[in-house]
This record gives C-alpha cells, sequence and structure tokens, in this order.
C-alpha cells in the first residue's frame, strides 16, 4: 500500500485510532512500570494524556470542515499539554509538541516531513526532563529519530520503519537500566511509545496486518523475553523506600508577568527530583518528585495563578503495585458515577447503587474542585459523571469539568434530584447519553428540603423566627413550623399531592427510628393514598429530605 499524504482530518484519525491501541494495552503498559516509580500507572496516564489531545482536536478541528495538519497537530499538541498526567504524559505532549512544530504551516503530511517531525519531537521530549535517563521511552523516541531520514519512502513505509526501529530500540531498555534488567522487563513507557506508533501505522495502512501486527506485542502480557516477569523480590525491595508526592500543575502568568521557563526549571531541578517543565511564558506545566508538595505548589502561586493542581501519594502507589503482583488487572470501567454525599445513610445508597465512590462535601457539603478532581481521578474510569447534588458545588463541579475533559457534570441540585439521576444511570452507555437521559430524569423530580433557620427574617411571604424549621419546594421557601415533621406535612401539603403520588423520606442524623415511623403514619393519614418511603440518610444538616415523584 502506497499513501502520499495525510491530510488534517486523517492525522486525526489515525491518533484516535492509536489511542484506542493504547487504551487496549493499558494493564501491559501498567504491568511494566518499575521505573522511575514502581507505581503502576505509566499507561493509565499516557491514556489519559492522549485522550485530552484527542479530545481538543475534536474541539478545535470539527468534523465537516477541512482542516491544515499544521492545525490538527497543534490542537493535539495543546490538548495534551494541558491534559498531560504523569512524567509519561509531560514527555508524550512534548513527543506531539515536536511534531506540531515540525507541521506548522503544512497543509498535508508527506514523507518529506517526517524526518523533522520526529527529531523535533525527540529534541522536545528529552528538553522536558531534568535528568534524562537512557533504556525509557526517551531512548525510543530517539532511536526512531535516528533512523527515519529518508524522504523518498512513501507514508507506509517510512512509518513502518519508525515503528520497527521503535520496538528493536524496546528490545534493548534492559541492557541500559539496570532496574529493568532486574524487575526482567523492558521499559513501561518505551512500550507506550511503540503501541502509539504501531496504531498510527495500523490506521494510515487501513490494518494492512501485513504492515504491521500489534498483537505481537502481546508477549508482554505474559514474559519480556528477558527471564522471568516481575519478581515478587523485585517488587517487595521498593517497599521500604521513601517516593514522596507525585506534584503536578499548570502555571498560568499574568500579562505584566511573562513566565521564565528556564528559570522555573532550574528551581525545581534543585529541589525535587524526576522533574519535567515544559511550556512558555504564558503556560508552563509542572511535573515534581517532592516529599513536600506545599512548597513546591507556593513557589508556583509566587509566579502566577495555580491550576490543574493533583498530588499523589507515591508511597501508597508503590506499595499497593508490589503488593498487588506485577500485573494488576485495572477496574475496567469506562464510565463511573460519584455523587457529592453527607451521611452515613446515603453514601451507603449510592454505593449500593453501583457508584464508584462518594466526595464528601465537608461540614459545608463544598468539596473544593481539587477535592473533585482527585475523586474522579481516583476511580480510574476513562469518563466520570458528578452529581454535585446541591446549587453550591455546580460551579466546583464544572469548573473541575473544564480541567479535565473526561469529566462530565450532570446538575443536580439537591439529593433527590441525585437520586432520579442515579436510577437512569446505565453503565454500559456513552457519557453523552448518560448525561441527557439523567438531566430528563432529574427535572421531573419535585425536592424537599427541611433545615433550621439560623436568623429572623420574612422571605417569600414567610416570617422566620431562629431557631424554626423551614421547608423548601425547588428551592423555594413555602413554609416554618416549631416542628421539623410539621415544617415538612406543611411542605409537602403545597405540593398537590394525588393518590399515586409517592414520596420518599430521606431522615437526618438527628432522626430515630420512632420519629420517622410517626412520620410515615401522620403523612398517610393526611394523604390517602400516597406510598411513602423511608431511607435514614443521617445528612447533618437538614432534619429531612423527601422527593416527590
Amino acid at each position: 500500500m502506497t499513501i502520499d499524504e495525510l491530510e488534517g482530518q486523517e492525522l486525526r484519525t489515525s491518533y484516535l485510532a492509536a489511542t484506542d491501541q493504547l487504551e487496549e494495552f493499558r494493564d501491559v503498559v501498567n504491568a511494566l512500570n518499575v521505573f522511575p516509580v514502581p507505581d503502576g500507572d505509566t499507561g493509565t496516564n499516557m491514556l489519559l494524556t492522549m485522550r485530552a489531545a484527542i479530545a481538543n482536536a475534536w474541539q478545535e478541528c470539527p468534523d465537516g470542515q477541512e482542516h491544515t495538519v499544521g492545525a490538527v497537530s497543534l490542537s493535539l499538541a495543546k490538548g495534551a499539554f494541558f491534559g498531560a498526567r504523569g512524567n509519561s504524559g509531560v514527555i508524550l505532549s512534548q513527543f506531539l509538541k515536536g511534531f506540531a512544530e515540525a507541521l506548522s504551516g503544512k497543509k498535508t503530511l508527506t514523507s518529506k516531513d517526517l524526518p523533522l517531525a520526529f527529531k523535533l519531537a525527540s529534541d522536545w521530549a528529552y528538553k522536558s526532563v531534568g535528568n534524562p535517563v537512557e533504556g525509557t521511552m526517551l531512548t525510543v523516541i530517539k532511536s526512531v529519530a535516528k533512523v527515519v531520514n529518508c524522504s523518498s519512502l512513501d507514508l507506509v513505509e517510512l512509518w513502518r520503519s519508525a515503528y520497527i526501529t521503535a520496538e528493536e530500540a524496546l528490545e534493548h531498555t534492559p541492557e541500559q537500566l539496570s532496574i529493568l534488567r532486574e524487575s526482567g522487563v523492558v521499559d513501561s513507557g518505551g512500550l507506550g511509545v511503540v503501541v502509539l506508533i504501531g496504531g498510527v501505522l495500523q490506521s494510515i495502512s487501513h490494518n494492512d496486518s501485513a504492515v504491521v501486527d500489534l498483537s505481537q506485542l502481546d508477549r508482554f502480557r505474559v514474559n519480556t523475553g528477558y527471564g522471568n516477569p516481575i519478581t515478587t523480590e523485585s517488587l517487595n525491595s521498593t517497599i521500604d523506600q521513601r517516593w514522596g508526592f507525585c506534584t503536578q500543575f499548570i502555571i498560568s502568568n499574568n500579562q505584566c508577568n511573562p513566565l521564565d521557563l528556564d528559570q522555573i526549571r532550574s528551581h525545581y531541578q534543585d529541589t525535587a527530583l524526576s522533574t519535567a517543565v515544559v511550556g512558555d511564558n504564558r503556560n508552563v506545566r509542572v511535573h515534581v518528585h517532592v516529599e513536600e508538595p506545599t512548597a513546591a505548589v507556593a513557589y508556583a502561586e509566587s509566579l502566577g495563578s495555580v491550576t490543574d493542581v493533583n498530588i499523589e501519594d507515591m508511597d501508597s502507589q508503590a506499595t499497593q503495585f508490589a503488593t498487588g503482583g506485577h500485573s494488576p488487572e485495572p477496574n475496567g470501567l469506562a464510565l463511573a458515577l460519584l455523587p457529592v454525599a453527607q451521611g452515613k445513610g446515603l453514601a451507603q445508597l449510592f454505593q449500593d447503587s453501583g457508584c464508584a465512590g462518594v466526595i464528601e462535601g465537608g461540614q459545608t457539603m463544598n468539596p473544593s474542585v481539587q477535592q473533585i478532581l482527585n475523586s474522579a481521578v481516583s476511580t480510574g474510569a476513562i469518563d466520570v459523571i458528578i452529581l454535585p447534588n446541591h446549587s453550591n458545588i455546580i460551579l466546583a463541579a464544572k469548573q473541575a469539568a473544564a480541567a479535565k475533559t473526561s469529566i462530565h457534570v450532570v446538575p443536580t441540585e439537591s439529593i433527590p434530584q441525585g437520586v432520579a439521576a442515579l436510577l437512569a444511570f446505565n453503565p454500559e452507555g456513552s457519557w453523552q447519553e448518560n448525561v441527557k437521559s439523567m438531566s430528563s430524569a432529574m427535572s421531573k423530580v419535585v425536592s424537599v428540603e427541611i433545615i433550621n433557620a439560623s436568623r429572623d427574617v420574612t422571605m417569600n411571604g414567610v416570617t422566620i423566627a431562629e431557631g424554626q424549621y423551614i421547608g423548601f419546594l425547588d428551592g423555594e421557601l413555602v413554609a416554618a413550623s416549631n416542628s421539623s415533621e410539621m415544617a415538612l406535612q406543611s411542605t409537602l401539603g403545597t405540593a398537590g399531592l394525588n393518590a399515586d403520588t409517592i414520596v420518599t423520606v430521606y431522615c437526618g442524623a438527628d432522626k430515630s427510628v420512632s420519629d420517622a415511623t410517626q412520620l410515615t403514619a401522620e403523612l398517610e393519614a393526611e394523604y390517602p393514598g400516597i406510598q411513602v418511603d423511608l431511607v435514614f440518610g443521617g445528612q447533618p444538616n437538614h432534619q429531612y429530605l423527601a422527593s416527590i415523584e
């Protein structure tokens, strides 16, 4: 098969195919991860970085329009920069930056463009790391750049040469890095590079198995060819080491003070390990390993605004990886659901219904953007849907979604809306389908909230004394009473209940079984024919929550 050039959309499609292949081999790459920290996340980090790149390319270069390879490659690099995860993700983002620089102003990609593209990709990848180490993904990229120098070949032939060279370089990584040789593995990031290059080749050759057969990489699932798979002894030797915290963030400048990339890079090289600092005078992405992340972030804050902060405990990750063996199974989640909730009962309700976890909101039920980001990342899922379950949390959830393209928000304003959305969740569906169906489901629920008034006030024609219980119907104040039960009954009375209405009442932390039993009896007596379901939510700030369906 001969291909002379690739157009912009074809380039994006080929990288999408490569990303799909990286997802296929994610667990293999993770399982080989022993350097620089044996924490089993290299495959995940590279995958999430590529997904961020693809998402941005899709947004900036949508279907239905013609786009140059220059524009597409730039959008890929930009997305990877802001979505980079881990050391491997930062290096990968710079690989894509090199390609973007080489293809700047190009309408199509030809074989004549590839030698410079791979050279700049290698140059930028090496520049990103404070102390480059051979026997890693850097070596694999450099080996390709040295070989891809003949523009007389067509694109498929030249890319096939790149793939063969990358695979050969990967095979030699244990000879260059002792930890790989001792553990009996090839470099995990290097394998990720091989998979990506192979995925592009597979795409542009239209899955011609005579050109490339990625199934050959399956040998890394069982045995590396360098002795036994990772030994228990090799991993156990790392448990007692102190790894510290993997700390990542983006520094953005204000208009008056451009960032000094060299100065920032020098600072972190002097104060941290495994440094990867990339960017320009407007935005700088920092990845470092430190024992005290506060100081690393504080220095960044002295230079500009800091966003996309992600801090991970490498000691616990390394221990988990070592004690779980070298080939941990991924959680298998393509899509995870994460609600915000307080109270043991509510948390249990959501978790028993298939949620990947629950974000606790603290005393004020207001988790930070970082808490939401960390919780989403901890699921290990490709996409995560957040249920804020409070109007005050929706903005923070949307900010988290803006920071990571894998996070999506169904803007639930109450626990009842969150439960309704939960019941509409289909873990086998796409996140787009789920957001649509869950948003529709939540809109059909009437929410009731009973809280304690903190001061005297007149609102919505209702006079309230401090200490009274007040009732809200879909966020609108409608009732006040000296009894929380009476406040609930009065609020429900304004909702126009009929004989086939289902009312679910979530009892707060201060409510007993006897309180709930008596309340049920009173409601059923006052509104004949309704169905009252009780849930002991244990929420601290609301005496009662209720849904009306």
